[in-house]
């Protein structure tokens, strides 16, 4: 019963944070008293042990959205009844018409509930036995407010500019559960900052091996630094952040045990996948559907016949070729933390900064465990002349449909090499997304631009 008016209250903390900042009578209403609000190091833990806020619907909608990891039909686009998916699908200027924007208020709700826990704990003294818990729930709800501000920086900042992002307007950065306090935009720069603040206090109180995917540990810190430094360019500290999240996590599936055949092939849930560091996963969109969706043939087409992800990732359902491959096992669409991606990132960070050879070791790794049992040809200099290349394409291979093409887009865009102009054809006419186009920035919800002043992105 304590859970569930812990719960219960949350929902109220959820309304309130939903609220413009000017309704000030409504935050003058005291909750109703027989609600338990969270004041032991148990009620806390409670609110981080919350999916639905927490890993459920993780802000990464719009980063799918507009990415080119899919199509769809005219005959489709037209019945999306959400002008956030219709409109974002073809990088229109104006996106969610005055909709909310769940990738916005569901991250702002995990901002809230970790800032309600930091200020809980702080009000804490806790005994020598609840000591370890007590930083464990810290680095908790610092992982959470860290990881919410990266995805947000991804949607809705510019991409990170050494040169410029002093002046770039950056996300506003909620440090405490005070709802009625009016936000304001900091800058890039900042927002990088707070992100890797968060993330690297979290990473020192976070434990190393949670008892459940459900919760971070150190990996997940590590393995998001690691994230966050590829944004900002920085591949040596990129490099440190995942070899120290793959010294705790490296188990990789192998795709030879997989039934490839069935409708969905991974484990319900990430229940028992070796490679989830940290589960999470994607809220449902319509025009992400199954029976919706179409992958490129192209795309298709790159994977080699002995690769054994073409049979995982993908159907034919009649003649449209769709996606089956996510880690949810199910028909939504996985944003967990996987060791795949550590082994990609290691790669390209060892390729980028001159190590040919052992960036090729790394990747021959992962793809060990994905190709037919004793068809795969390791991966050298001799004959793979272009480590870097190679090894962006394989993960555009492996991580499509979880969230991450877009951000990669937005920092790949910025070298030549493997910059790309994205295309969608809709009832005739031709969409184009050019690299480095200010639409790779997303308009600030206009519920909250009204509420707020808070400046808007241009498109």
């Amino acid at each position: 019963m304590k859970n569930k008016n812990i719960y219960t209250w949350a929902l109220c903390l959820l309304s309130l944070a939903a609220l413009p900042a000017c309704e000030k009578e409504f935050l003058e209403l005291k909750p109703d008293r027989t609600l338990v609000v969270p004041s032991t190091l148990e009620d806390l833990q409670a609110l981080l042990d919350h999916g639905a806020v927490m890993y459920q619907g993780t802000s990464h909608a719009l980063a799918e959205i507009g990415s080119d990891d899919y199509f769809v039909s005219t005959a489709t686009w037209r019945l999306l009844p959400r002008p956030e998916e219709k409109n974002g699908y073809i990088w229109a200027k104006e996106v969610d018409q005055g909709q909310p924007v769940n990738d916005w208020d569901y991250a702002y709700r995990r901002i809230l509930y970790a800032n309600t826990v930091l200020e809980g704990l702080q009000k804490l003294q806790p005994s020598p036995a609840q000591q370890e818990a007590w930083y464990q729930a810290k680095g908790m709800a610092l992982f959470h407010r860290g990881w919410a501000f990266f995805q947000l920086a991804q949607l809705f900042a510019k991409p990170y500019d050494a040169t410029t992002a002093a002046q770039d307007p950056g996300i506003p950065l909620r440090l405490s559960a005070d709802v009625a306090a009016v936000p304001t935009r900091q800058s890039v720069a900042d927002t990088y900052r707070q992100i890797l603040e968060d993330l690297q206090a979290a990473e020192a109180l976070l434990p190393e091996r949670p008892i459940v995917p459900q919760r971070p540990g150190k990996a997940a810190a590590r393995q998001v630094l690691a994230r966050t430094y590829l944004q900002l360019g920085d591949y040596t500290q990129a490099l440190a952040a995942t070899a120290g999240a793959l010294q705790l996590a490296s188990a990789l599936l192998d795709y030879n045990t997989l039934d490839k055949g069935a409708a969905f092939p991974f484990p319900a849930k990430g229940e028992g996948n070796p490679e989830i560091v940290f589960y999470s996963n994607q809220y449902a969109l319509e025009i992400l559907y199954a029976g919706r969706v179409q992958v490129d043939s192209v795309l298709y087409q790159s994977y080699d016949t002995l690769d054994l992800r073409r049979q995982a990732f993908f159907y034919y359902e009649g003649e449209k070729l769709t996606f089956k491959g996510s880690y949810e096992g199910d028909y939504n669409l996985s944003t967990a933390l996987t060791t795949g991606e550590l082994y990609l990132t290691k790669a390209e960070c060892q390729a980028r900064l001159g190590q040919p050879d052992e960036a090729l070791h790394t990747l021959n790794q992962l793809l060990a465990r994905r190709y037919k049992a004793g068809a795969f040809e390791p991966l050298t200099t001799a004959n793979t002349p272009d480590a870097l290349a190679r090894i962006l394409a394989e993960r555009r291979k492996e991580l499509l449909f979880r969230g991450l093409r877009w951000q990669d887009l937005r920092r790949l865009n910025k070298d030549p090499r493997f910059a790309k102009t994205l295309v969608r054809l809709i009832d005739g006419q031709r969409y184009e997304l050019p690299p480095n186009d200010p639409r790779y920035v997303w308009p600030i919800p206009d519920n909250v631009v009204q509420a707020s002043g808070l400046p808007q992105n241009p498109r």
